[in-house]
């Protein structure tokens, strides 16, 4: 029999999740001294269990949040205490709210764990959007501030920010609302002047679905670029640089440099390194040393005139 103490949030929509979440700590009553969260890419289940089975701190309920849960993927970089798991699933402590939020990862459909959650926690998978849903969902952020869009200027919207990125589009929709100030109407000029094309999280998917050989993941992504109108040149430019930084980034954390380190070497932002640095974790240098030569081969063969980037990038792909 489920728990209603229990919950396991998978899907591709961070942002949905995110929401679900925050909805599910609502409801248990829980201030913030009584949230914890553990990154299971960083610490040992063990830990959040520990807590777990611990009374809340002058409260009713405490919420414990498991993020990246590794132990129900294909591969984790720490050997989780699985068997501590199972035992708490079966036996949840009473005044604990336990969230596992797989949100954006590949789950072990296989796993004998991910059974366990199944008989034993409220499972939620969140769907992908597609367009239709997203630009209602567009609509409705707006309305909530008194705002309407018009409907060419959601199009506008979707086509700059795309539909793939939530989080990303949030945060571009409440620029929209910031800018138009008193106006009650935001039109396709507000969204053109406002919003900022994000394309570096789909260059991260493209250029891991590149070295991981996966490639449908690679073309369908590639052709969510184009369709947003992105440079072919642009594209292979930093897709190169990705792979590049990536491959250097895995480099010097086998050589044990921290973040700051990797960023001061590289050059870029700490925050970037952060990103390079969780990007490269799956990333096998044999197949990276590869694409980085055969993309510089690609880059020259463009600039010299004997292949089209488009033409010459797509069997790039279609070749992987």
């Amino acid at each position: 029999m489920a728990s209603n103490n229990i919950y396991l949030f998978t899907g591709e929509e961070k942002f949905v999740i995110q929401t679900k979440v925050a909805r599910v700590i609502e409801e248990s009553g829980a201030d913030e001294l009584n949230v914890i969260s553990y990154d299971c890419e960083e610490v040992n289940v063990k830990e959040a269990l520990k807590d777990a089975s611990t009374p809340p701190f002058m409260s009713k309920k405490k919420v414990v949040i498991i993020k990246n849960p590794t132990f129900l993927g294909f591969k984790s970089p720490i050997n989780h205490d699985v068997k501590m798991l199972e035992k708490y699933l079966n036996d949840p402590f009473d005044s604990t709210v336990l969230v596992v939020d797989a949100s954006a990862m590949k789950i072990n459909e296989k796993s004998k764990l991910l059974e366990v959650f199944k008989k034993k926690a409220i499972c939620n998978n969140t769907m992908p959007i597609d367009e239709k849903i997203f630009a209602g969902w567009v609509v409705r952020q707006c309305a909530m501030s008194g705002i309407t869009i018009k409907d060419e200027a959601v199009r506008q919207f979707i086509k700059m920010i795309g539909f793939k990125d939530m989080t990303n589009a949030k945060t571009e929709v409440d620029k929209l609302i910031n800018y138009v100030g008193d106006r009650t109407e935001i039109t396709k000029d507000d969204v053109a002047s406002v919003c900022t094309r994000e394309i570096q999280s789909d260059i991260f998917s493209l250029s891991n679905a590149i070295v991981a050989g996966d490639k449908d993941k690679a073309i369908s992504t590639y052709m969510d670029l184009i369709a947003l109108d992105n440079d072919v040149n642009a594209i292979i430019n930093l897709v190169t640089r990705t792979i590049r930084e990536s491959y250097v980034t895995k480099t010097l954390v086998i050589d044990g440099l921290k973040q700051n380190e990797i960023a001061s070497i590289i050059g870029v932002s700490p925050q970037r390194a952060y990103h390079l640095i969780k990007n490269s974790k799956d990333m096998q240098k044999e197949k990276c040393e590869e694409y980085i030569i055969t993309l510089g081969d690609l880059d020259y063969k463009i600039k010299s005139g004997q292949i089209d980037a488009k033409t010459g990038f797509e069997f790039f792909l279609f070749g992987i």
